[in-house]
């Protein structure tokens, strides 16, 4: 079963959206919690790359160290691939599976996700907690927005909030993230 267009267009536009409204406070990093099917282009970052403002309702989150690798991006791509399949058979579900970033910060998000057992079950299932899926999501997009609107002369250093890890994590594996972000395109394996 291939995930919904709607629901990797919802991913999409969640990751775009919260990488320009995430407080600068969260989680080290202030990128989405969703990825986007496809990497953005020096033109979306170009024209989203503003200042961040911290939402009036989403508390400031500590610090949290992380470290972003490619088994963490692997495992998130499955898990997307799985909430895809999931939000197709109960669309319902693309509505909790959704970071809202103007609302919660990366640990209410992950809590969301946790609190909803068929959610948690399907990041599970990509060897995942729902805080790793959020924090992986976070860092990625981050970095790879960072990445692209440095390369594409938009920005002229990493903004405050994004972690230099995230932005040279990007720019070190930008050939190996596009491939998994058109990976999130196709169904998981059937069991």
């Amino acid at each position: 079963m291939k995930p919904s267009s709607r629901t990797l267009l919802s991913l999409s536009l969640v990751s775009l959206l919260a990488a320009c409204n995430a407080p600068t406070g969260s989680s080290q990093a202030t990128a989405p919690a969703a990825a986007s099917a496809t990497p953005p282009t020096a033109a979306s970052v170009a024209t989203s790359a503003g200042p961040a403002t911290a939402p009036a309702s989403a508390a400031p989150a500590p610090a949290v160290h992380f470290t972003l690798t490619m088994d963490k991006v692997d495992a998130y791509v499955a898990a997307v691939r799985n909430l895809g399949v999931l939000a197709q058979a109960n669309p319902a579900l693309e509505d909790v599976t959704a970071m809202n970033a103007s609302e919660e910060n990366v640990e209410q998000y992950a809590a969301r996700l946790r609190a909803n057992a068929q959610v948690a079950a399907a990041i599970g299932k990509a060897g995942m907690t729902p805080e790793d899926f959020a924090r992986t999501g976070e860092a990625l997009t981050g970095g790879m927005m960072a990445a692209g609107a440095l390369e594409s002369g938009a920005l002229k250093k990493i903004p405050d909030g994004i972690d230099p890890q995230y932005v040279a994590f990007a720019q070190q594996n930008k050939d190996a993230i596009a491939q998994r972000m058109k990976a999130m395109q196709q169904a998981p394996a059937q069991e």
